[in-house]
C-alpha cells in the first residue's frame, strides 16, 4: 500500500524516512561489501533530494523567483493536475514539491552487454526487482564501474538521467534537472514516471519502460490537443512519426546483429562484421533523415555504437508500438486500456510478450 502524506508535513517532518532509511540498511548489511556500498550511494542520493525539496506553491510566492523558472514550476502545477484528470495517473503529492541539486543529472545509468550479445547485463534489488541497468547518484562512482565492466570485456553504455520515479514509495519532487528542458519534454517525462507509479511489474524492465513511454505518448497527444497553438501538436506528432522510423532502424539492426551473433563465426572476424554493421546503421539513419528539419539522433550515432547503447533504445522502446496500436484498437479509451494492461500484468512474461507482438486486445493467461 502507497501511503499519502501531506506535501508541508513530509517536508517539516522527515521521520517515516529515516525510519524507511534506517529499515534499507538494516536489510542489506546481509549482503556484503559491494551491495552495502551500492545502497548506501543509494539511500544518500534519495535523501539529498528529500532534504533539498521546496513546496512549489511556497516558490511560487516569492517575489525574487527568477520569470523563467515561475513559469517552468506553474507549467509543472498545470501538468500534474492534467495528468490526475485527464490521464487519471496517480492523485498524490509527487511533482508538488522543487528539488535543486546543483548538478544537470539526477542520476547517471550504466547498461551493459557482453561483446557478442544484445541481451542486457541484469542487476536485482531490494524492492523494484530486476533491471536491465544499474544507476548511480554519483558520476564518477558510475564511470568507475562502467570501466571495470569495460575492462571485463563487455559493451557499455553510460548516460545521465534526468528524471527517475520512486514508484510512490516517496513524493517524487520535479528536479531541476528536469526543468533545463521544453514543456513538451517536460510533461514526457512526468507522465513516463507517473505511469511508473500506477503500474509497475517487477523483473520486467522491458514492458514497464515501454507501457510508460506509451502512456506519456497519449498525453502528451491529449495535452496538445488542448494547446491554442495547434502548430505543437502537428510538429510533435511529425517528430513520433521520425521516432519510430528510428525505433524500426534500431529493431532491424538488433535482428541483424543478433543473427550474427549466432553463427560460428570466429571472435576476429566477428568484431569487423560488427563494426561494419554499426557502419551500415549510421549511414541509413544518414539518409533516413536527410530531410527531416532536425536530426533528433546525430548526436545518439555521432558519440559511438555498440550494443550496450542499442539495448538501452530496445529496453526504452521495444513494445511501445504494440502499446499505442492497442490503445487505437480500444478506440482510444483510457479506462478500457488500462484495465487491458492491469489484465496483461497478470500473464507470465512470455505470455505477456507474445500478446503485445500480436497486439490483441482479447486474450487469456
Amino acid at each position: 500500500m502507497v501511503h499519502i502524506y501531506d506535501i508541508n508535513e513530509m517536508i517539516t517532518e522527515p521521520s517515516y524516512y529515516y525510519r524507511t532509511i534506517a529499515l534499507l540498511l538494516f536489510t542489506v548489511l546481509v549482503s556484503g561489501c559491494a551491495s552495502v556500498n551500492y545502497y548506501a550511494q543509494s539511500i544518500q542520493g534519495q535523501f539529498e533530494i528529500i532534504q533539498k525539496r521546496q513546496d512549489i506553491h511556497s516558490l511560487l510566492g516569492n517575489n525574487k523567483l527568477p520569470n523563467s523558472q515561475r513559469k517552468s514550476l506553474e507549467t509543472v502545477l498545470e501538468l500534474r493536475e492534467f495528468s490526475i484528470k485527464q490521464l487519471r495517473l496517480p492523485h498524490n503529492n509527487s511533482y508538488l514539491s522543487y528539488a535543486d541539486l546543483g548538478r544537470d543529472y539526477v542520476i547517471w545509468n550504466i547498461f551493459a552487454t557482453e561483446e557478442f550479445s544484445l541481451s542486457p547485463i541484469r542487476w536485482c534489488y531490494l524492492i523494484v526487482g530486476c533491471l536491465d541497468y544499474r544507476g548511480y547518484f554519483s558520476k564518477s562512482d558510475a564511470k568507475q564501474h562502467a570501466a571495470k565492466l569495460k575492462g571485463q570485456g563487455h559493451d557499455v553504455y553510460l548516460g545521465g538521467v534526468s528524471a527517475y520515479s520512486t514508484l510512490g514509495w516517496f513524493d517524487d519532487p520535479v528536479l531541476n534537472t528536469m526543468l533545463r528542458w521544453n514543456d513538451i519534454q517536460l510533461a514526457t517525462v512526468m507522465f513516463h514516471e507517473l505511469a511508473h507509479q500506477q503500474l509497475y511489474i517487477k523483473n520486467d524492465t522491458e514492458f514497464n519502460e515501454s507501457y510508460a513511454e506509451a502512456v506519456a505518448t497519449i498525453g502528451v497527444i491529449k495535452w496538445l490537443e488542448q494547446s491554442p497553438d495547434k502548430n505543437l501538436l502537428s510538429e510533435y506528432i511529425q517528430s513520433q512519426s521520425q521516432e519510430k522510423q528510428f525505433i524500426s532502424l534500431v529493431m532491424r539492426y538488433k535482428t541483424l546483429l543478433t543473427r550474427l551473433y549466432r553463427s560460428k563465426t570466429n571472435k576476429q572476424q566477428l568484431r569487423r562484421q560488427k563494426e561494419a554493421i554499426f557502419e551500415q546503421m549510421r549511414e541509413e539513419y544518414s539518409v533516413l533523415s536527410r530531410h527531416w528539419k532536425k536530426k533528433h539522433y546525430a548526436q545518439w550515432f555521432s558519440s559511438g555504437i555498440n550494443n550496450a547503447k542499442l539495448s538501452a533504445i530496445v529496453t526504452y522502446r521495444q513494445y511501445t508500438s504494440s502499446f499505442l496500436e492497442i490503445y487505437k484498437k480500444l478506440g482510444k479509451d483510457l479506462n478500457r486500456f488500462y484495465s487491458l494492461v492491469i489484465s496483461l500484468s497478470h500473464c507470465k512474461q512470455m505470455k505477456r510478450i507474445e500478446i503485445l507482438n500480436a497486439e490483441k486486445t482479447n486474450f487469456e493467461c
